[in-house]
């Protein structure tokens, strides 16, 4: 059925490096969150989704203004790579969120600070998950 030309995907081949790419790389799909934003950024929805703030809120003054306070107080450590597991004074008050849930065995090395869900969804499954591992996980609709 996969040779049947009715049912077989169409390939547009405009790209000048088609051919050159990786093998793996033919079965390399667009993820659902892309079409996600395709829709969300649509001019009449207002989206809930995360990473997707209303910006017609946002108070852009005051973020302005906060950033310009930040470079002057902080610019030369703003400017410089981290820690990779995140700034030290954050997961200080990380811990002390902990503590009001009742964890207060956790040391500041025991926070690891990502960019982001996707970031920590990645480094929990590099860490957990052997390739091969059978991965139950809810639908995301």
């Amino acid at each position: 059925m996969a040779d049947d030309p009715t049912t077989a995907p169409k390939v547009i081949n405009n790209d000048p490096w088609y051919g050159s790419y990786a093998a793996r790389a033919e079965s390399m799909r667009a993820s659902e969150i892309r079409a996600l934003f395709a829709v969300a950024n649509r001019p009449d929805v207002v989206s809930l989704a995360g990473g997707m703030p209303y910006l017609g809120r946002m108070p852009f003054d005051q973020l302005a203004d906060q950033v310009t306070q930040m470079l002057r107080e902080r610019g030369e450590v703003a400017w410089q790579y981290g820690s990779a597991q995140g700034d030290p004074h954050l997961r200080e008050d990380v811990l002390q969120i902990m503590a009001l849930e009742g964890i207060t065995d956790a040391q500041s090395d025991d926070v690891v600070i990502t960019n982001g869900s996707q970031s920590g969804l990645d480094l929990i499954t590099r860490v957990m998950c052997d390739p091969g591992d059978v991965v139950l996980a809810e639908a995301p609709n």
